[in-house]
């Protein structure tokens, strides 16, 4: 028996609703007449539309791109026309542009992309590529991928952890990833590997995908890529947690991995990096999962992005009429949204169809004192307090917010049905506003 690893006692277990999709092969999905592709779809400073209406763009074709140092650009995913450049109300009220393409069913590319390519072992040029191909974090965050692997010259890496825990209810799309791009996944370990000379790597994956764990413990045959077990409990695939689960190695407060030596990637995020080295394929398509009780046909796709979510909606038999909640990602980090003539983007690791009988709306009542949101808070943090400081507007006993993971386990256990994470989420952003004020 596998040895079974977990970051502690905190942690929640949410219904796990895998099942909807988790037996469901990936489908590729073809590009409609239109794409409606985000400008914005990372982390870090915004890039800007490098093309206007009228212009035809080929597919794979940079189409956005940003100068600072972290930043990151865009491709077209088809050949066609620019026919507008329109901004639009993302999840979480985020107004980002958007380049609106008309697809002319040519599948013109740019020279040189799609095809197999042989890419000779070295450190800059590798995450060069990685810049240039626009690879971002997959699993949610968005961070550039360029900038991760960059890490500081007096920091030495000896670890590459990949993500594979999948924690959030519902998203079975990394796990059919491992399961049906198995060779190609175990490649992109060792192309990252190689290219910056991490002697190791751990695979993390939750007992709830033993058929994943039990497959790359077969296929691997990189002595270096080692495939660990780790016990089914949310949020055990945030960063700082799986980094402690695997190897017991603390990434001090408001610091990245690299302070502790380590690198970690998103299975789907791996997977993209290999397309771009193997077969200079830049990143614009990406698996999703689509499901709910909401949607009549769950599926996983492999979508195009830029397409829009009434599209995919279509390609899953359409929407109930029972339907009354939309989310963008999973059900404990995603975002609420309600208009499906989004796009998805580089980020969208799933989309939520879900019902009432799958939502549970109560009144929010008074705190009981009960001490739940601190057991299971995986930081460590008072929810309680953050959120009426939040609420009061006392930025100054906020310090500790930034600490903050986000990952709404403080939320799920209250039993007064308090907003405990959306409060201090709100919080956050203010406290941020009020630290660059100068307090």
């Amino acid at each position: 028996m596998a040895k079974i690893y977990s970051f502690g006692r905190t942690g929640v277990h949410p219904d796990e609703r895998k099942d909807y999709t988790e037996n469901k092969p990936i489908e590729k999905v073809k590009s409609g007449e239109f794409l409606y592709v985000a400008v914005n779809q990372h982390i870090g400073a915004p890039a800007k539309s490098i093309v206007k209406a009228g212009d035809r763009v080929l597919k794979n074709q940079v189409i956005a791109k940003g100068d600072a140092p972290v930043t990151s650009v865009v491709h077209s995913p088809v050949s066609g026309e620019v026919v507008e450049i329109k901004s639009m109300i993302f999840p979480n009220e985020q107004k980002n542009e958007v380049i609106v393409i008309k697809n002319d069913f040519k599948d013109e590319k740019v020279l040189g992309t799609e095809t197999k390519r042989e890419f000779k072992t070295n450190r800059e040029e590798f995450i060069n590529e990685i810049k240039n191909g626009g690879i971002i974090g997959m699993g949610g965050a968005g961070f550039p991928t360029y900038v991760k692997m960059n890490s500081p010259k007096d920091k030495k890496i000896d670890l590459l952890i990949v993500n594979g825990a999948e924690c959030e209810p519902y998203l079975t799309n990394d796990y059919r990833v491992m399961l049906e791009y198995t060779n190609d996944f175990l490649n992109g370990i060792s192309i990252v590997l190689d290219n910056l000379s991490i002697p190791e790597c751990f695979v993390g994956i939750e007992e709830n995908k033993i058929k994943a764990f039990e497959l790359l413990s077969e296929r691997v045959e990189d002595k270096r890529i080692k495939i660990k077990l780790l016990k089914t409990k949310y949020p055990q695939g945030a960063e700082k947690q799986l980094i402690y689960a695997l190897t017991k190695r603390v990434v001090p407060i408001r610091k990245l991995p690299f302070e502790v030596g380590v690198i970690v990637q998103n299975v789907s995020t791996i997977k993209a990096i290999y397309d771009l080295i193997v077969f200079n394929k830049p990143l614009t398509e990406r698996v999703l999962t689509c499901t709910g009780k909401g949607i009549k046909e769950p599926k996983n796709l492999y979508a195009p992005i830029g397409m829009s979510v009434s599209e995919i909606a279509n390609i899953c038999g359409g929407i109930y009429e029972e339907c009354k909640y939309l989310i963008n990602g999973g059900p404990m980090m995603g975002k609420p949204f309600a208009d499906i003539s989004l796009p998805i983007t580089k980020t969208t690791s799933g989309l939520l169809f879900l019902t009432d009988e799958e939502v549970t709306v109560e009144e929010e009542n008074p705190c009981i004192h009960c001490g739940r949101c601190l057991s299971v808070c995986p930081m460590g943090l008072n929810p309680t307090y953050l959120k009426e400081a939040s609420d009061r507007r006392e930025y100054e006993k906020m310090d500790d917010v930034l600490d903050c993971i986000e990952c709404g386990s403080c939320s799920f256990i209250c039993p007064a049905s308090r907003e405990l994470a959306s409060s201090i989420v709100k919080g956050k952003q203010k406290y941020t506003k009020y630290l660059k004020r100068g307090k």
